[in-house]
């Protein structure tokens, strides 16, 4: 977010007149989506370098049986997860073009790769767009992922997004995405061949394509979104299909975690208000179906300040293993590059349940002990490239 935006933060993933990153953002994270007009404006053949450093040092209560508190610095994200990459366009004449786009998800605080340590684990992906759309393949965001226009909050280290961390990261591997762009509407649909080889079982991770199961790992995503001068709407469901095996999240084929959503903002002067709703069904727990909704508002009382707040509740049927979560950050625009913030968030939990508060760690070092609350406060600093 800059000053000239109070938009979703999500959009800096998806449109280039959010968070001040112009036509990079839209070409560094996802040509897939609005991006069209964007790159026809930029029009700048050749490959770019870009990227985006963002840490601090952050405190968490509760954490583990022993409710110890910590500080040390987050892995996985701060205000934004840090990256950098390689994108490229070609102009091949008659309105059509060539794009590629190579990102890399890293710790700031160790130097190491996210994603499981994959070199390009954000995104991988060559495809061609023209007149009629885009069409992109490889390692590409869900439209699940796309369709979030109303968190305000996004991949923040503290938000309404911890109660479903999937959203944030929905990627999948060997895909195939067309999107199409059309005054103020966008359609996007993805088909993943074989979700996730890379990541282990109990994360998710499945056995890619596999010859011997046709449904195996297989996912699909579809989006509908609409987005006017102050306001938007969007909609999309999102499939995965079993078959990782014992271990895994969903052991079958037949399984499936399925993900409907509607959301949207609304734009008042410099504030923006957005939220919520998300149905899941899940096959591969035992209470499947929960329901997940949050709202929130971002405000800039001047043009170089950011304030931002959140609140989100998940409720699982038959279950007492929800969580409601409330976060709030602020931020100080030094230039159109460097920020400097202080956030901070609290999770409640159910009696069954332990969510934690900290989205930047890596996998269960700061989950609390089940029906345990937790916060989280960070101070931090971003330079964007």
């Amino acid at each position: 977010m800059d000053s000239t935006s109070a938009q979703p933060n999500r959009q800096f993933r998806a449109r280039t007149v959010r968070c001040g990153l112009t036509a990079f953002a839209a070409l560094a994270s996802g040509l897939a989506q609005a991006q069209i007009a964007s790159i026809s404006a930029a029009q700048a053949p050749g490959m770019t370098l870009y990227g985006l450093i963002d840490t601090g040092v952050e405190y968490v209560s509760n954490v583990g049986s022993r409710k110890d508190s910590v500080v040390r610095m987050p892995s996985l994200t701060g205000s934004l997860p840090s990256r950098w990459g390689l994108r490229g366009i070609e102009n091949l004449g008659g309105g059509l073009n060539s794009i590629f786009v190579l990102e890399s998800g890293f710790a700031p605080s160790q130097g190491t790769l996210n994603q499981g340590g994959r070199l390009f684990g954000r995104q991988a992906y060559v495809g061609l767009f023209g007149p009629w759309g885009v069409v992109t393949v490889g390692r590409l965001y869900s439209q699940i992922y796309w369709s979030l226009i109303g968190d305000t909050l996004a991949p923040n280290i503290f938000g309404a997004g911890l109660l479903d961390t999937y959203l944030t990261a929905a990627r999948v591997d060997n895909a195939i995405d067309y999107t199409f762009m059309l005054s103020g509407f966008t359609f996007g649909a993805t088909y993943s061949f074989g979700r996730d080889a890379v990541a282990p079982a109990v994360a998710g991770g499945c056995a890619g394509e596999s010859p011997a199961d046709w449904r195996a790992c297989k996912s699909m995503s579809a989006m509908l979104k609409y987005e006017a001068a102050s306001w938007g709407v969007a909609t999309a469901i999102d499939r995965n299909y079993g078959g990782g095996g014992a271990g895994s999240a969903l052991p079958q084929s037949a399984q499936t975690d399925t993900r409907g959503v509607i959301n949207g903002y609304v734009k008042f002067g410099t504030s923006t208000v957005g939220g919520g709703f998300l149905h899941r069904n899940n096959q591969g727990s035992a209470n499947p179906s929960s329901n997940y909704w949050w709202l929130g508002a971002t405000y800039l009382p001047q043009p170089q300040i950011a304030l931002d707040v959140q609140y989100g509740r998940l409720t699982v049927k038959g279950s007492s293993t929800g969580a409601s979560v409330i976060a709030a950050r602020a931020m100080y625009m030094l230039s159109k590059r460097s920020s400097v913030y202080i956030t901070a968030g609290r999770m409640f939990n159910q009696r069954d349940a332990s969510f934690t508060i900290d989205g930047g760690a890596i996998g269960t070092v700061s989950l609390p002990s089940a029906g345990v609350n937790q916060t989280g406060a960070l101070i931090g600093i971003r330079h964007k490239f």
